[in-house]
């Protein structure tokens, strides 16, 4: 019976709040201009947004091409003037063995 009369309560409640709401200019003034505030901060964001990608796409194009241009410059090449595709690193343990003789070279200082 507690549960029937608060559900009564609260239609009755919803009911007078939503009508009065709606019936009331002031909250439909205040409404309208939340919209539009904030469909203009959409589009500003929108806009602002697009601007750094923008600003990124022609910064990653400028750095990839200034890139490779060195690179074809400065000896990248191989044998013959010709561009040779990077080797295959060895697979297996062999390979294993291999990349962590590198890395503990790298780290002790010896070598390359």
């Amino acid at each position: 019976m507690n549960q029937f009369i608060q559900r009564i309560a609260n239609h009755i409640a919803n009911e007078i709040f939503i009508k009065g709401l709606a019936n009331s200019k002031t909250f439909q003034k205040f409404a309208v201009h939340t919209d539009r505030h904030l469909n203009k901060i959409k589009k500003e964001g929108v806009e602002t947004l697009n601007t750094h990608i923008d600003e990124i796409h022609k910064q990653a194009t400028k750095a990839a091409f200034s890139t490779s241009a060195k690179e074809s410059s400065s000896g990248a090449t191989g044998s013959g003037g010709k561009v040779m595709p990077p080797t295959k690193p060895l697979e297996g343990v062999a390979g294993f063995f291999s990349a962590l003789g590198k890395v503990i070279r790298r780290d002790l200082g010896m070598g390359k």
